[in-house]
C-alpha cells in the first residue's frame, strides 16, 4: 500500500473597496502608533546613533474608556471648576464644587439626605423623651390625688381629726392646762361649740333664780296673811321652791348644753362629711390633670413624630427627584459616550448586511497525491511482463534486473 499525503488550502479574498472599509472601520476602534519616546522634561529620547526613540502607543476610540474623561487644570496645575453663565461655581448635591472633565461619564452616586430630611433626623432625636418631663410632673399630681383620696377616706372622730406629718406620724402638742403631750387635732366638735351657750345657761338660771325669789316672796306674804309667818311650815315651803328652782335650772343647762354639743356634733360631722366630699373631688381631679399631663406627653412626642414624618417625606420627595435627574444626565452622558461605538456598530452591520451573498475572490491552492516511484515501476513491469507471458515476449523486469 502506498502512502498519500493530501494538502488543501483555500483563501477568500474581499473585493478591494470593502477590504479598504473593513481595515478603516478597525482602525478608528483599535490601532498601535509610532511616538517618540519623551524624558522628563519632554524631550525626545535618542539612541546611540542619534535617532529618536519611539514607543508603540495604542490609539483609536476603544484605547481608552469611553467612562473616563480628561479633567482640566489651569497652567499652575489647579483644578478647573465648573462656572454657570454670571461666573458662580456650580455645586453638586453635596455642595462641592465640580471640576471641570471633557468627555467621560459621571460616577455613580446617591443623593444625600436633604436639609429636611437632616432637620427630620434632628427632631426625631430630639423627640425621643419629650414626653418624660409632663410623666414627670403626671406622676406627682396623680400621687398628690392619691393621697388627698387617702385622707378623705378616715373615719369621724368627734374629738378632731389627728393631724399628720409627711411620714404619716401623729404631729403631738402641749396641752395648757395640764401640761401633758396630746395629738393635735383640728375639725373637731369643740370647733363648732357655740362660745355663747354658757352666757345663755347663766342668763337662763339668773331668770329662773329670780323667778324663785318672787315666788318666794308671794309665799311669805301669803304665810303673814295667815298668821304662819316664820314657822317650820314656811321654810319648807321656801325650800321647796328653791329646790324646784334649781331642778330647772340644772335641767336647763343640761338641755342647752345637749343642744349645743348634738349642733356642734352635726356641724363638725357634716363639715367632716363635706371635707371629705371635696377631698375625694380634688383627689379625682389631680388624677384627672395627671392623666391629662401624662396625655399631653404623649400627644406633644406623637405631634412631634408627624412632624418628623411630614418632613422627611417632603425632603424624600426632594432626595427622589434629585437622583431621577443625576441618573438621566449620567445616562444622557453614557450614551454620548458610546455613540461612536453604536454609530461604528451600526456601521459594522451595514457592511455584513450589504456584503451577504457578495462573491468574493476565492484562490485554490493543492498538491495531488505523492506517488511512490519505485512500487509503481515495479507494479507496472510486473504488469507488463505478466502481459508479455501471456501473449508472448520477454519479462521487462527480466531485462532490467540482468541489466
Amino acid at each position: 500500500m502506498s502512502e498519500q499525503v493530501i494538502t488543501s488550502a483555500q483563501m477568500n479574498l474581499l473585493p478591494e473597496y470593502q477590504e479598504r472599509y473593513v481595515k478603516d472601520l478597525l482602525s478608528n476602534l483599535y490601532r498601535t502608533e509610532q511616538q517618540p519616546t519623551l524624558d522628563e522634561e519632554g524631550n525626545p529620547v535618542l539612541d546611540e546613533e542619534g535617532n529618536p526613540v519611539t514607543q508603540s502607543v495604542p490609539g483609536g476610540i476603544a484605547s481608552r474608556s469611553p467612562l473616563l474623561g480628561q479633567p482640566q487644570f489651569d497652567d499652575d496645575g489647579n483644578p478647573i471648576y465648573r462656572r454657570d453663565t454670571s461666573g458662580n461655581l456650580i455645586l453638586d448635591a453635596r455642595g462641592q464644587p465640580i471640576q471641570d472633565v471633557i468627555g467621560g461619564v459621571p460616577r455613580p452616586d446617591i443623593m444625600p439626605l436633604t436639609p429636611a430630611q437632616q432637620q427630620a433626623i434632628q427632631l426625631g432625636i430630639q423627640g425621643i423623651g419629650a414626653y418624660a418631663p409632663l410623666m414627670e410632673e403626671a406622676k406627682g399630681t396623680y400621687e398628690t390625688g392619691v393621697g388627698t383620696l387617702e385622707g378623705s377616706l378616715g373615719r369621724y372622730d368627734p374629738r378632731g381629726q389627728v393631724v399628720r406629718d409627711y411620714q404619716g406620724n401623729a404631729i403631738m402638742d402641749i396641752d395648757p392646762t395640764t401640761g401633758a403631750s396630746v395629738e393635735r387635732r383640728v375639725g373637731g366638735y369643740k370647733d363648732f361649740y357655740d362660745p355663747f351657750v354658757e352666757q345663755v345657761i347663766d342668763t337662763t338660771e339668773q331668770d329662773i333664780q329670780r323667778q324663785a325669789t318672787q315666788e318666794r316672796a308671794r309665799q311669805a306674804a301669803r304665810a303673814v296673811g295667815s298668821g304662819a309667818f316664820g314657822g317650820s311650815r314656811a321654810e319648807i315651803a321656801e325650800q321647796e321652791i328653791q329646790r324646784g328652782a334649781d331642778d330647772r335650772k340644772a335641767r336647763t343647762g343640761a338641755q342647752l348644753r345637749s343642744a349645743a354639743f348634738s349642733g356642734a356634733q352635726q356641724q363638725a360631722a357634716g363639715a367632716f362629711e363635706n371635707a371629705q366630699k371635696r377631698g375625694q373631688s380634688g383627689a379625682q381631679l389631680f388624677q384627672g390633670l395627671g392623666t391629662a399631663q401624662a396625655g399631653l406627653g404623649q400627644l406633644a412626642q406623637g405631634l412631634g413624630y408627624k412632624d418628623v414624618s411630614n418632613l422627611m417625606n417632603v425632603g424624600g420627595v426632594e432626595q427622589q427627584q434629585m437622583q431621577a435627574e443625576y441618573d438621566v444626565q449620567r445616562q444622557s452622558a453614557i450614551e454620548q459616550a458610546y455613540e461612536p461605538f453604536t454609530r461604528f456598530g451600526t456601521m459594522a452591520n451595514i457592511f455584513a448586511t450589504a456584503t451577504r451573498g457578495t462573491p468574493a475572490s476565492s484562490i485554490s491552492l493543492g498538491a495531488k497525491p505523492e506517488q511512490n516511484v519505485l512500487g509503481s515501476t515495479i507494479a507496472g513491469a510486473q504488469g507488463l511482463g505478466a502481459y508479455q507471458q501471456q501473449y508472448g515476449g520477454g519479462s521487462i523486469l527480466g531485462g532490467l534486473i540482468n541489466r
